[in-house]
């Protein structure tokens, strides 16, 4: 069996081993990386970094359909490990065009399934609005031109191991820390889209996204809120593809007396950090493709993303990230060559805990990475 695994942009074509309606595979993906805020030079000894080990089990028999994923970490500077369940789900093929997911998938948000074509995602991800998973049930409906989907979640994917209380997942989620006892509940997610031909040249998909859900306080025993909505455009003109978001997000939070509810804190990779409780997001992403044919290399993409978030929070500076990159597919390998530009956050720069949030370093900052993976 043949899969193709869709990343931030092209799709990388990775043979699995099959069992019967079962195909298992995985990744190993590593970093060279160097960052300009550390004081300490990378290049050449320590620029290498072990990135993910990815193990996958998918499944497909008539109606139908099944998907799973669990990833390892391990992080040099600390030298500590973390793992965790990435998505398990099964599904079911209703009609043509209908189906139904439970388990913990996708959330349909925004531009499907990336708002960006780097190995660094836009800044929506970090604030849990851009390839975000959760345990739910999700019903697609595609209707000619039309796509809708409508998702209802229990709760987050859960923490798996890590040194953190709450933050060992793969998505950004609101999560309980040593000074936060707040949690994601009951979401409700819909979304519709609309395709637009462009005649030999491609195709545009228009849409809308909605979400809300609640946000109980294990401290007060009371339930916040949080609310978001985004427009989004993605076109495909030949070899270019344009990719347009704009997104708003609001948490209402129910803290005990005294604690500020002008930011909240959020997890993934095993560390929490704060972000702004409300803020919009705008963020363009263009990339070119082009399909060679060297030897194992049959594709090659040049992208540029950028992104900003405006945060309400009175004195909070906004963020913004800027990539400039090639992607390389060279089937089993796939390689990310990114220079990422940031200010006031929380990857690009030193103030991790806070950058998302009130600010911190005004400086830009500039992380030059090489991803390379081999999937199977």
């Amino acid at each position: 069996m043949v899969l193709v695994v869709c990343l931030q942009g092209p799709c990388v074509t990775a043979q699995g081993l099959t069992l019967g309606p079962i195909d298992v595979g995985g990744a190993v993906r590593a970093n060279l990386l160097n960052k300009s805020w550390e004081t300490r030079k990378r290049f050449p000894r320590d620029a290498l970094e072990f990135d993910t080990l990815r193990l996958r089990l998918d499944f497909e028999q008539d109606q139908w359909e099944g998907s799973s994923q669990y990833r390892f970490y391990y992080y040099d500077e600390t030298d500590r490990y973390t793992h965790f369940l990435h998505h398990a789900w099964v599904g079911y093929r209703l009609a043509p065009g209908r189906t139904l997911r439970a388990g913990v998938h996708q959330v349909p948000f925004g531009n499907l399934p990336y708002n960006s074509h780097s190995y660094f995602f836009s800044l929506a991800y970090y604030v849990g609005l851009e390839d975000d998973y959760d345990l739910g049930i999700k019903y697609t409906d595609r209707r000619g031109l039309w796509r809708f989907d409508l998702a209802w979640y229990l709760e987050d994917e859960g923490s798996g191991y890590g040194d953190s209380r709450d933050s060992a997942r793969y998505s950004y989620d609101v999560v309980k820390s040593a000074t936060s006892a707040n949690g994601e509940e009951n979401q409700l997610n819909a979304r519709a889209s609309y395709t637009l031909a462009h005649g030999e040249h491609g195709a545009s998909q228009v849409g809308v996204s909605l979400q809300a859900g609640e946000v109980p306080n294990d401290a007060t025993g009371r339930t916040g809120s949080q609310v978001a909505a985004a427009l989004h455009w993605n076109g495909d003109f030949g070899p270019w593809n344009l990719k347009v978001q704009s997104a708003w997000y609001r948490y209402n939070l129910e803290n005990p007396p005294g604690q500020a509810d002008t930011a909240v804190v959020m997890g993934a990779y095993d560390f929490p950090y704060r972000v702004a409780a409300e803020g919009t997001l705008h963020s363009v992403g263009i990339s070119y493709h082009w399909d060679v044919d060297w030897g194992t290399v049959t594709g090659i993409t040049a992208y540029e993303d950028y992104s900003v978030l405006r945060k309400a929070g009175a004195d909070f500076e906004d963020s913004m990230q800027n990539v400039v990159g090639v992607s390389v597919d060279a089937a089993p390998l796939f390689i990310y060559a990114d220079i990422a530009l940031g200010q006031h956050n929380a990857w690009i720069g030193r103030d991790f805990g806070t950058a998302l949030a009130s600010g911190g370093d005004d400086d830009l900052h500039v992380r030059v990475n090489l991803n390379i993976g081999a999937y199977f």
